[in-house]
């Protein structure tokens, strides 16, 4: 982004544009935790990861693998939809995003939400879209 910055002939400091996206994280904290709040009130979440290959990340290999989780619940007019980047599929992501919630939790048959499920007060619903792609 600097660089194109530069292309229009402004020029700011990498250390001003990194401060400035940690200031705006900071200020919307608070935002996120009302949005996981209001997720976790739901009867049920559906849950599932997807494949991102993030190209200059540093100590990776720009062919590696990380994984965007998606939560998604709400009644219709107040629909809440979290992503989450990790550089892991493992079972404990899972188990870190939805640490306290209770109740129902759609998935597809990905193991890594066994654990998940295997919490007091989590029931695993099975995605029927993905369950019908076995079929079809």
């Amino acid at each position: 982004f600097e660089t194109v910055l530069s292309r229009h002939g402004i020029e700011i400091p990498r250390q001003t544009l990194a401060r400035w996206v940690i200031q705006c994280s900071e200020h919307f904290q608070p935002l996120l935790n009302l949005m996981r709040d209001r997720l976790f009130e739901s009867p049920f979440i559906h849950c599932d990861e997807t494949r991102v290959q993030v190209l200059k990340e540093p100590g990776r290999d720009p062919t590696s693998q990380s994984w965007m989780w998606v939560q998604a619940s709400g009644p219709p007019d107040r629909k809440v939809v979290l992503f989450d980047y990790t550089t892991s599929r493992a079972q404990e992501v899972p188990l870190c995003l939805l640490e306290s919630y209770r109740g129902y939790v759609m998935t597809d048959d990905y193991a890594g939400y066994n654990a998940l499920a295997l919490q007091p007060g989590v029931e695993r619903l099975a995605c029927m879209a993905h369950v019908r792609r076995k079929f079809v």
